[in-house]
């Protein structure tokens, strides 16, 4: 006797098959991409792709991996672990002086990441003097760490700089190993927090502002420059998606730095989240970069300032607006 229902079941059951066939497929059809990603709120749009699954929306199969810092995420680019990341502009512009082929395909805002995060009984930059503070070599910390002694008429040699890991920072100014350090979120807080009222925050404002930069490699942009646009169109997609709903892009972005949402909230209006590539400027803020660093001894004796017109490259982010 004819039953429509074990019909029904059939077709239902061939169409789950087919569907789970398609998406094999496109699984199998996904461009692997391996991404390094800093450990700061400066980097939001890359914490919204990965959390709302934008990578896979472009046909991307995503593989994050968390760095301590830019300059870490730079290391791992160079030596074959990432194929794109984040950094700031001032491990690039070391890169550079190497003669190391890393390029900025995009930025994604432009912002005052650092405080001094010190002891109480500091109150202003000149006390600073005879202190020791701690930094990240070779990080835009470091060349912030030199802006901030100069603006209070203080050379290097006037303070014990301690270059660290940025994971020590904290529990080395806690436990008084340090007297101050120099980073961004969520140390910041983190640091206040175990302090029981001993720790403070000084803020710089007009004394830096940061390139939180995309990087990737020359040989990525003549060998996958596809992958590439679908990574920057994911991360214009993140973009759009954190200025439309910042309530949410402020819970992803606390999830993952594994900070309190409040204070992630009073962190936010300091982020200016908006991808761009402004070739002209930032040329301009690496060339100065490089000769503070010549100039202050931090590179080898050859080194030559490059070109960094051809560090900033424009194409991919012009070819993924295109869509």
């Amino acid at each position: 006797m004819f039953k429509p229902s074990n019909i029904f079941r059939r077709l239902h059951r061939a169409a789950t098959l087919l569907g789970f066939g398609a998406a094999l497929a496109a699984s199998a059809s996904a461009q692997e991409i391996t991404i390094g990603e800093g450990i700061a709120a400066g980097w939001g749009q890359f914490f919204v792709a990965d959390q709302q699954k934008l990578w896979e929306k472009e046909g991307l199969q995503p593989k994050s991996i968390n760095f301590a810092s830019g300059r870490l995420v730079l290391d791992a680019l160079v030596g074959g672990g990432v194929l794109i990341g984040t950094a700031a502009e001032t491990p690039v512009a070391f890169a550079a002086l190497n003669g190391l082929p890393v390029r900025i395909i995009g930025t994604l805002n432009r912002h005052e990441p650092f405080d001094v995060v010190t002891t109480t009984g500091i109150k202003t930059l000149k006390d600073l003097k005879g202190k020791r503070i701690g930094y990240s070599q070779g990080t835009n910390a470091h060349y912030y760490l030199l802006k901030a002694l100069a603006a209070a008429d203080l050379k290097l040699s006037d303070v014990t700089a301690v270059s660290l890991t940025p994971s020590d920072f904290v529990t080395s100014l806690v436990n008084g190993s340090l007297d101050a350090f120099i980073w961004t979120e969520p140390h910041i807080s983190q640091a206040i927090k175990q302090g029981n009222g001993r720790i403070h925050a000084l803020h710089t404002p007009g004394l830096y502002r940061t390139y939180s930069s995309i990087i990737t490699l020359q040989s990525t942009i003549d060998q996958k420059p596809e992958l590439l646009v679908k990574a920057l169109r994911a991360l214009l997609a993140a973009d759009k998606s954190l200025k439309t709903d910042p309530d949410g892009a402020i819970r992803i972005v606390a999830e993952r730095i594994k900070l309190d949402p409040e204070i992630t909230r009073s962190f936010w209006p300091r982020l200016k989240f908006d991808i761009d590539l402004d070739k002209e400027a930032l040329v301009k803020e690496l060339e100065s970069q490089a000769r503070w660093a010549v100039a202050n001894n931090l590179t080898r004796p050859d080194a030559k300032i490059p070109d960094f017109n051809k560090v900033v490259v424009t194409s991919i982010l012009d070819a993924a607006r295109k869509k």
